[in-house]
């Protein structure tokens, strides 16, 4: 005569989709290069008050390029102006070895010339200093997911230049 036995396995673990945003967000490293310990501070404490929890800093393009090797960040942000490697040339290294590496240019002053360069380069971000405060997280959220942000600052120049007859609000 055969004994049937059954083993009771858990029910799955059903996490809503929040739940899944919520993980991903705090397990998230981003990768902040800028020479100003000043900026360089408001944007840690603007993701750490996201609960963005790993934020890695570097002072310039060169040590970007060796933090962004060593510590895998999700997110590399960087600022144009560096002295050393500029924030252009530090990406062009990380995408050598990194070649899907989500970045993001941060610059005090935007040209249609410098954001094309930018893309170009292998930004998906491009973000006006003055905008980062407002627009930094979801600049993240927009480049993690493969899409591409441009402040609004950022944008002005761009209509500015090819719409030059357009009214912005």
């Amino acid at each position: 005569m055969a004994v049937l036995s059954f083993v009771a396995r858990p029910a799955p673990r059903v996490r809503t989709a929040a739940a899944i945003y919520v993980e991903t967000i705090l397990a998230m490293r981003v990768l902040v290069a800028d020479d100003s310990p000043i900026v360089q501070g408001a944007i840690t404490n603007l993701l750490r008050a996201t609960d963005i929890m790993t934020v890695i800093r570097a002072t310039d393009g060169a040590e970007a390029v060796r933090l962004a090797a060593e510590g895998h960040p999700d997110v590399v942000i960087l600022d144009f102006d560096m002295p050393g490697m500029n924030g252009i040339e530090a990406a062009r290294a990380i995408r050598e070895r990194s070649p899907t590496m989500p970045l993001i240019l941060i610059t005090a002053a935007a040209s249609e010339y410098l954001i094309a360069t930018a893309l170009a380069a292998g930004f998906a971000g491009f973000l006006l200093k003055r905008d980062v405060g407002e627009d930094l997280v979801r600049a993240i959220d927009a480049v993690r997911f493969g899409a591409t942000f441009v402040s609004p600052g950022a944008a002005r120049a761009l209509y500015e230049r090819f719409l030059p007859s357009a009214r912005l609000a």
